[in-house]
């Protein structure tokens, strides 16, 4: 299928599960009408491997908008979820009091997990992996060990001073359900966002979650997601990511409007976050104000406004990363960690007891990734 045909299809879909979401629809054709036509003939299963995919079926599910075949699994699920909500919402209430009592204080819940419990009308409405937490650079020593003996164990990836600025650990909880936490030291791993955020930058205009969680303001949270959509996922489009800015979006007041432009501007977070704006506009009917869209669309040039171009190959978004980093030291430091990462490393993510083997395999892995 040709690459004009294949978006065009993904367009369809994401209008016609928008509007199982949203009473706004952006576009009414035959192609819609020919979607809705195919999807009403889906098996359950089928319909539910794309609503997952878009993270949106027990909020499609709360609106009334899905058909009875997929009734029952829905209220299993929907039981599952606020079951295992409340055990992971204390396992976070005591690792932060844990962080706390450990003095590292400036720890700062954001993403998918900060957005179910602020914006949400249930924190099951909006599914999530992991719950992101960012703390100081100097405080993953810290981290690591309150983690560790909070039961948490760390998972295998790949580690170095600019390859990576996150940790995953897990830890198992009643009824087999696992939490996971995404542990940041930087707000996102492309080099030309990462510095858009720190912890010290979010806690002075924080929120507090039951009084024990802190999570970003709505304006900065807003930014985040704006910025995650793309520098994380360029050739991704959920509907959940726009979902979340949508509802962020309806919070904010003419002040609050005035302060996202500001900040977008400060941190170079115009153009993804215009790209994000319209696509919710356009999507979900966002109402947004009249003189939102033309302040940022006015901004100069950024570095990150490549990422607005979602059909261009990985290693172009590389080539602007390394073009980000201040120093000739560091992109070195950059491209050593990427491209010849520890043998230990390589040996166990390529399955091999031999190294040369393994960073053989991984090139050509990486080849085909960033040629793509």
């Amino acid at each position: 299928m040709d690459n004009s045909r294949t978006k065009q299809d993904t367009q369809v879909e994401l209008q016609y599960l928008a509007s199982l979401i949203c009473d706004y629809s952006a576009i009414k054709s035959n192609h819609s009408a020919e979607f809705a036509a195919d999807w009403r003939r889906r098996s359950p299963q089928a319909k539910l491997e794309r609503l997952d995919y878009h993270g949106i079926t027990l909020l499609a599910d709360a609106k009334s908008t899905l058909s009875v075949d997929l009734a029952t699994a829905c209220q299993q699920r929907r039981a599952m979820l606020a079951a295992t909500e409340t055990l992971k919402q204390q396992e976070l209430r005591n690792l932060f009091s844990a962080c706390r009592a450990a003095g590292l204080g400036n720890i700062i819940l954001f993403k998918g997990t900060a957005l179910a419990h602020t914006v949400y009308p249930q924190p099951w409405y909006r599914p999530r992996s992991d719950a992101d937490c960012l703390i100081n650079p100097d405080a993953r020593a810290l981290a690591h060990q309150i983690l560790t003996e909070q039961g948490f164990a760390k998972h295998f990836a790949i580690e170095g001073r600019y390859v990576s600025y996150q940790s995953l650990y897990s830890k198992s909880l009643p009824g087999q359900s696992q939490i996971h936490i995404d542990l940041h030291w930087r707000i996102n791993n492309r080099q030309c966002l990462s510095q858009a955020y720190t912890v010290e930058d979010l806690w002075p205009e924080r929120q507090t979650i039951d009084a024990h969680l802190a999570a970003p303001s709505n304006v900065d949270s807003l930014l985040i997601a704006c910025l995650h959509r793309l520098g994380h996922h360029a050739r991704e489009e959920r509907l959940a990511w726009l979902y979340d800015i949508h509802l962020l979006s309806a919070t904010l007041d003419q002040y609050d409007w005035e302060t996202l432009i500001n900040k977008a501007r400060q941190k170079s977070l115009c153009a993804v976050t215009l790209d994000a704006l319209q696509a919710c506009a356009g999507l979900l009917g966002t109402q947004l104000p009249n003189t939102v869209l033309d302040s940022l669309s006015g901004a100069a040039e950024e570095p990150s406004a490549v990422f607005t171009r979602r059909d261009l190959p990985e290693w172009r978004y590389f080539l602007t990363d390394l073009r980000c980093m201040p120093s000739l030291r560091q992109r070195m430091g950059l491209l050593r960690e990427t491209f010849l990462p520890s043998p230990s490393y390589v040996r166990t993510q390529m399955q091999t007891s031999s190294a040369t083997l393994g960073y053989l395999k991984r090139l050509w892995r990486g080849l085909k990734r960033v040629t793509s």
